[in-house]
């Protein structure tokens, strides 16, 4: 749906009369990139995509990860630590096919939650499927310190992108010092950003979007 929304904001800007229709650029963060992969596909209207913080496997996999990384961070025992990850892929399995929820022992509101088409949607996100129908130029950018998807995010996007047909090769861009919100932290972890306080978007990151976009989709002189 979102996908959808994002594909009809392009049409409105291609079809004003105040805008270059060669030179619209989609910039999406996190899960704003995944949107981003899947309105640019197919789609001749968009010049160039930026993914930034943007995960490069599946939903299922980063939400494993971001479940895993929590339990770590708790210091809760081994046993379980390995129960909260056994009951996580059972969940996971639940939404995606709609089966074994009679064997999941989880409060209503947690199933209430899980249980729906947005979730299932997420978790059957194929980052693969989508990179090989987008043509566009690609700005692939990630917060060194980004501990909220995997780490190898911004290399598997961009082997990807390097596997496309008749494409050009990805701008890759790894900010120091910066996190998934792409600001400036020690640490980088979610627990973090509460105590963040009043802080802007790295100049870095602004200049590596500006840049880009200059290069992909240059002025009419």
């Amino acid at each position: 749906d979102y996908a959808e929304d994002l594909k009809a904001a392009v049409r409105l800007l291609a079809d004003r009369k105040d805008v270059d229709r060669k030179r619209i650029a989609l910039v999406g963060h996190s899960e704003g990139g995944s949107l981003a992969l899947m309105a640019a596909a197919k789609n001749d209207r968009v010049a160039a995509v930026a993914l930034l913080s943007t995960i490069g496997g599946t939903g299922a996999e980063l939400n494993m990860y971001q479940v895993e990384r929590a339990a770590e961070r708790a210091g809760r025992p081994e046993a379980d630590r390995l129960a909260t990850i056994d009951l996580q892929r059972r969940i996971q399995a639940a939404v995606l096919t709609g089966r074994g929820w009679d064997g999941i022992q989880i409060p209503d509101a947690v199933r209430r939650q899980a249980d729906t088409p947005y979730f299932q949607s997420v978790l059957a996100l194929d980052t693969a499927k989508l990179v090989k129908d987008v043509n566009q130029p690609l700005l692939i950018l990630q917060g060194e310190r980004d501990r909220q998807i995997p780490p190898d995010s911004a290399e598997k996007l961009a082997a990807l992108a390097r596997a496309r047909k008749k494409a050009p090769a990805p701008e890759i861009v790894a900010v120091p010092g910066v996190n998934h919100l792409l600001v400036p932290a020690e640490t980088g972890e979610v627990d973090e950003y509460p105590r963040l306080g009043s802080v802007q978007v790295s100049p870095s990151v602004i200049d590596s979007v500006t840049s880009f976009l200059q290069r992909s989709m240059p002025a009419k002189p």
